[in-house]
């Protein structure tokens, strides 16, 4: 009795529905219901939604919240200085509003709303560079107040303005004042800022996603 074979070749027992070795069927039954199988389409899957990438957060890894503190802090350093000559009560609101400026100038151009957390985050970036401005001219002060010739001409500097002149102790007095001052001023310069972010974020109109 001649043994059946598979078309690839296989020597197939007498009751072998499918070849052992090419996995093929052997009767008709089989053949037309693995057909009927494979022409019904598979359903369609839905598109794939595009993945819009998370908000960057406010810190110092988002170059926008960064240049903006940064632009900021200079814009009211100068503010700050304008303030000092016209009315010295002036400095807080000066301070509050770089904070506030710089949360309004964010959210204006964001897709994510600012939150009161980022806005007071974006205000302690703004006083933080705030802060270093004033540190590094104060360590500039410092060295040319180190000097005989530079504590010379602040003492000249200073007769100019008797109510600054009358407070004014001897150069180690002066130099030990700019010191113990720089951690107050850091606690101050970064606190009113981070109220005000905290103020702007709060303020500002939520934007209206466009069509």
């Amino acid at each position: 009795m001649e043994q059946q074979r598979c078309t690839c070749g296989a020597v197939l027992p007498d009751d072998a529905r499918f070849c052992h070795k090419c996995g093929k069927p052997q009767y008709e039954e089989d053949i037309q219901r693995l057909a009927a199988q494979e022409a019904v389409p598979a359903p369609a899957l839905p598109p794939e939604k595009p993945v819009r990438p998370g908000p960057s957060g406010i810190s110092f890894r988002n170059s926008r919240a960064v240049l903006i503190s940064l632009v900021v802090a200079a814009l009211a350093f100068f503010a700050w200085i304008l303030a000092m000559l016209l009315w010295a009560p002036l400095f807080p609101f000066v301070l509050c509003g770089a904070g506030f400026v710089a949360a309004r100038i964010y959210r204006s151009e964001a897709v994510e709303p600012l939150t009161p957390a980022g806005g007071a985050r974006l205000g302690w970036m703004t006083g933080l560079w705030f802060f270093l401005i004033v540190a590094v001219l104060c360590t500039i002060a410092a060295i040319a107040l180190s000097t005989p010739q530079g504590w010379e001409q602040a003492k000249a500097i200073w007769a100019q303005f008797p109510e600054l002149s009358k407070d004014m102790g001897n150069q180690h007095d002066v130099l030990t004042t700019l010191l113990v001052r720089l951690p107050f001023l850091f606690f101050l310069l970064t606190l009113l800022p981070g109220l005000g972010g905290m103020l702007g974020a709060r303020s500002s109109p939520r934007r209206r996603p466009s069509a």
